[in-house]
């Protein structure tokens, strides 16, 4: 199958077959195809985000291509059960033996296993987004010499990023992995909370006597203390969120004091 911008990729026979693949959701395009917009960017460690368009309804979506695994998995499931104008929305998932592959290989994905049989490859279907993240957002007023919005825009993200976690949270979920770089911008504008590769369920008993969990999970930058424990609740999301707030309102001068101050 020919991308619009030229690259040739291969799927399993029952995987994209009314897709049409237009290329990889990661950085902004700097010479994007003209007929579509968009280009092949790169790929992840975690694998690749591939933009689609459904030649049925004529939509555009994300395929998240990963290695199937117990993270992948998680994350498919977390997904499925959220619907919340800041969560990145789930569509449907499916698991194929041949990964996705494009004249450039895929370590992910491509390869396959010591056995010698085809790696096994989860592909999630999402809603699209822009491909700047908050992280970009934040690093772009590094560049700036003012914005007198700046303060008004921060409490609008903050504010959605909240709408987002507790509704995470009402579902008796931990997220994990809050950071600027798992925060999105949907088409609509509105802030939108992705990568839910970490999330964890909360125990019945909410976070009074937080149930045992695997150790140092997140980006130790905005992980909370106690979790380098393992006795710890959805409050580490509340952490990571100040931290991010802060982010948002204090602009360093250096990279080095944003890494003394925990960010």
């Amino acid at each position: 199958m020919k991308a619009a911008f030229g690259g040739v990729f291969k799927f399993g026979q029952s995987s994209l077959c009314h897709y049409n693949v237009i290329g990889l959701q990661m950085r902004p395009p700097k010479d994007a195809a003209p007929e579509f917009g968009h280009k092949k960017l790169g790929k992840g460690a975690f694998g690749r985000v591939v933009m689609v368009k459904d030649k049925l309804v004529e939509k555009y979506y994300a395929i998240k291509i990963i290695r199937w695994n117990e993270k992948a998995l998680r994350e498919a499931k977390a997904l499925s059960d959220l619907e919340h104008p800041n969560i990145i929305r789930y569509f449907s998932c499916w698991m194929e033996d041949s990964g996705y592959q494009s004249d450039s290989t895929d370590e992910s994905c491509s390869k396959q296993s010591s056995t010698g049989s085809p790696k096994k490859c989860l592909y999630i279907r999402m809603e699209l987004c822009d491909t700047k993240t908050l992280l970009d957002w934040i690093e772009d007023w590094y560049t700036k010499k003012s914005n007198s919005k700046r303060r008004e825009e921060s409490l609008t993200i903050a504010q959605q990023m909240v709408s987002g976690i507790e509704y995470i949270h009402s579902k008796k979920l931990i997220h994990r992995d809050l950071k600027p770089a798992n925060i999105l911008f949907g088409q609509d504008t509105k802030v939108k909370i992705g990568d839910f590769g970490l999330v964890t369920a909360e125990n019945d008993d909410d976070d009074k006597s937080p149930m045992k969990r695997t150790v140092n999970k997140g980006t130790p930058s905005y992980m909370a203390p106690e979790q380098s424990e393992t006795n710890y609740g959805r409050k580490v999301d509340i952490f990571a969120l100040g931290l991010i707030y802060f982010e948002l309102l204090w602009k360093f001068s250096t990279r080095y004091e944003k890494y003394k101050v925990g960010c």
